[in-house]
Parts: structure tokens; C-alpha cells; sequence
């Protein structure tokens, strides 16, 4: 089962990469985000958190989906959590999560996570041929899953990589 940590991890990433998609895109325009001057004391400890983990200066704007979900502070906290968790460096480092986030966010088309996670891309030091190449890599396998969907094809991988009827790391 260790061998496969790398594998949850990059789902843990890509299911909080969706889910603050989903937030920053479902919300927005709906109703105004948390001002932080505003905010009480534990919103506040959680957006700074967020100012530092990103690297935002003290005048720079949380992004969007910690700002709208802060109306409820039970929510912003697992939702940083859950973000904060899957994105810090583990086996998988932070630069290849936000690779593996832009190609979420550019196949699910959000209008939030695409300029979101390219920022993050090249404030982690992502260059421009690096960037074409995610775009390259994502945009075959978009391509080719658009094409078995189409086809309604089934998977012939059965035999070459059967269920595994374990449960994740951490469950019994």
C-alpha cells in the first residue's frame, strides 16, 4: 500500500483543486466575499495562513474561494485544511501539484482555478516551456478521453491492473 501514497496524494489534490473550482465558480457574483478587516479573529488567523502559505503580501487578496466560504468559519477551516494538506510538499512536491491543478482546472474549464494555479506555476518557478508542456500533456489526454467517451469504448485495462480491494491509507 505504500506504493501507493504518490497515487492518493495526487487525488487528494485533484479533489481540493475541484472543490475550490467549485466554490470560486459557483459562487462568486452570488454573494461578496469576507472582508478581511472585517472578519472575526478566527476567520482572520485562517486568512493569514492562507496570505503565507502563498506567498501574499500583507496587502494582497486571499484568493476567492477562502473569501466567499469565510461567511461560515466552521467551513473555511476544513476547507483550508483540506487544501493546506493536499497541496504542502509530501512525496509529491508543491510545483507538481500545481501542475497537476492547472490540468484540473483547464479540463474542467474554471474561470478561478486556470489563472489561479498558472500563478502559482510561475511564482513556484515554472517556466513558459514547462507551461506549454502541462498544456501539451493535458490537452492529449483530454483529447484521447474525449475520443473514448465518444466511442463509448470500455477499458481493456482489467486484466493489466485488476481492482485492489484494499482501502485507502488510513482506513480499515
Amino acid at each position: 500500500m505504500a506504493g501507493d501514497a504518490p497515487w492518493y496524494e495526487a487525488a487528494h489534490v485533484v479533489g481540493s483543486t475541484n472543490a475550490l473550482n467549485v466554490v470560486a465558480d459557483g459562487l462568486e457574483g452570488c454573494l461578496p466575499p469576507v472582508d478581511p478587516a472585517a472578519a472575526s479573529d478566527d476567520v482572520r488567523v485562517v486568512l493569514a495562513d492562507i496570505r503565507s502559505f502563498y506567498g501574499l503580501g500583507p496587502g494582497a487578496e486571499v484568493p476567492m474561494p477562502f473569501r466567499l466560504v469565510a461567511h461560515d468559519p466552521g467551513y473555511l477551516g476544513d476547507l483550508w485544511s483540506a487544501v493546506r494538506r493536499a497541496f504542502d510538499d509530501n512525496r509529491l512536491s508543491r510545483r507538481l501539484k500545481e501542475a497537476l491543478a492547472f490540468a484540473v482546472s483547464l479540463t474542467t474549464r474554471s474561470a478561478f482555478g486556470t489563472p489561479f494555479h498558472l500563478g502559482e506555476m510561475r511564482r513556484l518557478g515554472v517556466g513558459d516551456r514547462g507551461i506549454v508542456e502541462i498544456v501539451g500533456v493535458t490537452q492529449m489526454f483530454s483529447s484521447y478521453t474525449k475520443i473514448a467517451d465518444t466511442l463509448q469504448l470500455e477499458s481493456d485495462m482489467g486484466d493489466i491492473a485488476p481492482v485492489d480491494p484494499t482501502p485507502a491509507p488510513g482506513r480499515a
